[in-house]
């Protein structure tokens, strides 16, 4: 089981697919439906739908020159 929160590595989140087993560490748990990104303004959003409901969701701030 993967676990993802926001000190986790972009290129680690890119790698989750459906299917995969993860959790946030702090009690939300299951199997990836479905996989949202968000390309914000200054920031990535990761959404993993979790199979039964649910979710776990993930914001990188991208850094900017």
């Amino acid at each position: 089981m993967k676990i993802l929160n926001d000190n986790t590595p972009t290129s680690e989140l890119t790698q989750v697919k459906v299917g995969d087993s993860i959790s946030n560490g702090i009690g939300t748990f299951g199997e990836v439906e479905d996989i949202k990104f968000e390309d914000g303004d200054g920031f990535w959003e990761f959404t993993f739908s979790l199979i039964g409901g649910g979710f776990i969701q993930v914001r990188k701030t991208r850094t900017t020159c």
